[in-house]
């Protein structure tokens, strides 16, 4: 498992730090503090440079590597041009998250076979922005400390667009295992499911448990428990379902890698 790890690593850090930002949707500034933003904003800047730094290391080639560098770049100059102001555009941190979003996928089109690319890229897509969603949920439910009068709506509409990700990929997931065969080491074809009950797959059995089922129902209790304008609680249930998306997400990328299964 430890052969991808700096790949994993890479995909992770980078789908992370690209895709973020786009969430700052759900917190308009008129209705959250602009430090929310300052300090989101400077997470993603140190989470991208980690991810570009581990990029050097597997880059290709030129092209690729300077694509990553400017993004990044593009990202902490929109920082640093908005860390001092009134206001964020949206519009325009969600285009450069765009553009990370591209070299992030450019990136995945030479570590994986050229049949695997589209649904390789929705796989990372939806992992990343889980896992973005979920840490933002997290940073949002704690601003609630700092906040006393922040509208409960904005946690609750974070939690949704997180739960619609989960959802998501559950199907996709469903789906693809439904409709595709994996080919041993043996050339063996089998169906997709019983590779699950393998030696070799219990892995990716455990990462569907612990990042599909397990954050939808913690989701469930974190919603049942908003309803009760608990947000501390929330915040709580919300730091679980944390370390099961990481855990799931790293041994999904691990499949998707290792064995060109894309979940």
């Amino acid at each position: 498992m430890f052969n991808y790890f700096l790949h994993s690593i890479v995909l992770i850090f980078l789908g992370y730090s690209s895709i973020y930002p786009i969430l700052f949707w759900i917190t308009p500034l008129r209705k959250i503090e602009i430090s929310f933003y300052r300090f989101n904003l400077g997470k993603c800047c140190i989470v991208g440079s980690l991810g570009a730094l581990a990029h050097h290391f597997i880059s290709p080639n030129i092209f690729t590597e300077t694509v990553v560098w400017a993004w990044l770049l593009l990202l902490i100059a929109a920082t640093a041009f908005y860390w001092n102001k009134d206001k964020v555009n949206n519009t325009i941190i969600s285009l450069i998250s765009i553009f990370g979003i591209s070299s992030l996928l450019n990136i995945l089109s030479y570590l994986i076979n050229e049949n695997l690319l589209y649904s390789a890229s929705f796989s990372v897509g939806i992992g990343s922005l889980i896992t973005a969603g979920v840490f933002f949920s997290m940073i949002l439910g704690h601003w609630y400390l700092n906040v006393i009068a922040l509208p409960i709506s904005l946690l609750r509409n974070s939690i949704i667009t997180l739960s619609i990700a989960l959802v998501l990929r559950t199907v996709w997931d469903i789906f693809y295992l439904s409709s595709n065969e994996f080919i041993d080491a043996y050339g063996i074809a089998k169906n997709t499911w019983s590779f699950l009950f393998d030696f070799d797959g219990l892995l990716l059995l455990v990462a569907l448990f612990m990042g599909n089922i397990f954050p939808i129902v913690i989701n469930y209790f974190v919603w049942k428990t908003l309803q009760l304008q608990a947000t501390q609680s929330a915040t709580g249930l919300i730091y679980v379902s944390i370390i099961s998306v990481l855990f799931g997400d790293i041994i999904f990328k691990y499949y998707l890698l290792q064995y060109g299964i894309p979940l």
